[in-house]
């Protein structure tokens, strides 16, 4: 991305996202049943919710160009936004595949373990979130790049042929999931890996960028955030955490977990939104050097941390480590910190310099 074009903030939040995840996966402590310790089983259940951030931002950042590229030219290159994509996330996808699908397997073989592998034809054509029988955890885990390949097909389309309807489709994608959201409730589906269910992130991502881009009303109020309003506001995720844990300890309905993600999907837009317009207002986003550099890397920290994971699982049972949970996983995460930045310079960099070169602003 061109300097103009970086935020380095937005990459603290995909870190903190990645995180999240990391530790969702990765760690497994028991909490006890005390009050605390329900409330800190709560906050560990919330984690997954940072899907739904690297969803808001792929779509905001995306809309977010397509936006400034129609300014600029008054059409938008469909051609150069798919070779961008093409380039940012195949080349490292499509390697982790073929060594998943090839080399693994024999080396599985060589060691005396079995595994248990998908139909690679649904990773290929990235439709791997409807892939439903069990496989292994560390391509189950990569439905979520089929998910944003297949986002990524209609927003190029709505950006070159829909432009002056970009609003209303977002509008018609977000009743979209919501009805589809509230239909798999209805009849017991489990929807968690359709890709409907998040048609209201990438809506929403997208009508940030809109907002922001067409200098709304909204970014007024936000630039007027002082005192205890912006600290409302940066603290609202632990606020909402905590109402909807003593809500649900009072009164327990699935709809009311429906209405936690959407709060929170509503929040990250609107932290996105007053990031790139207030820079300089939250130092932990926008000088921290651990997170932006997680989320710089986050797409090689993403794809690797589920064979990290297996991997060292496998290798303690098998050589009868002795550890604690925590150690673990630390263990894990500096293991597939350095993999991810070994992908990021000298796999990554050479086609993200290519990429770059195809910005249009």
């Amino acid at each position: 991305m061109a300097k103009t074009n970086y935020y380095p903030q937005l990459d603290s939040v995909r870190g903190i996202s990645f995180l999240s995840i990391f530790v969702y996966h990765a760690v497994h402590p028991a909490f006890g049943s005390s009050w605390l310790g329900k409330l800190m089983l709560y906050v560990y259940e919330q984690l997954p919710l940072a899907i739904d951030v690297f969803f808001i931002l792929s779509s905001f950042l995306l809309t977010w160009l397509g936006i400034k590229e129609h300014e600029k030219r008054k059409q938008i290159s469909l051609a150069n936004f798919f070779k961008r994509r093409v380039l940012r996330i195949w080349p490292l996808y499509f390697l982790f595949l073929l060594f998943s699908f090839l080399v693994l397997p024999r080396l599985a073989e060589h060691a005396g373990f079995t595994m248990t592998l998908p139909d690679p034809v649904y990773y290929s054509l990235f439709i791997a979130n409807y892939y439903l029988p069990a496989h292994v955890f560390f391509l189950q885990i990569l439905w979520t790049i089929s998910v944003e390949e297949q986002f990524y097909l209609v927003l190029g389309l709505v950006l070159r042929f829909l432009y002056r309807h970009l609003v209303k489709i977002f509008i018609l994608l977000i009743i979209i999931s919501l009805l589809f959201s509230i239909y798999v409730w209805a009849k017991g589906i489990n929807g968690y890996f359709y890709t409907p269910t998040y048609f209201i992130d990438f809506a929403m991502g997208g009508l940030g960028a809109f907002l922001l881009a067409k200098n709304s009303p909204l970014l007024r109020w936000m630039q007027s955030l002082k005192g205890i309003g912006k600290l409302t506001f940066y603290c609202w995720p632990f606020i909402q955490i905590l109402f909807f844990f003593l809500l649900q300890s009072i009164y327990q309905h699935d709809l009311l977990n429906l209405l936690n993600r959407y709060l929170f999907i509503a929040y990250i837009t609107l932290l996105l939104i007053e990031q790139l317009h207030n820079p300089g207002r939250s130092r932990m986003l926008e000088k921290n050097r651990f997170l932006i550099l997680t989320g710089r890397i986050s797409f090689g920290l993403y794809c690797f941390h589920g064979l990290s994971i297996t991997a060292f699982q496998i290798g303690v049972k098998h050589f009868n480590i002795v550890m604690p949970s925590w150690g673990l996983a630390l263990l894990v995460f500096l293991f597939n910190y350095g993999i991810a930045m070994l992908s990021y310079r000298f796999l990554e960099t050479p086609f993200l310099r290519l990429k770059d070169r195809l910005r249009m602003i």
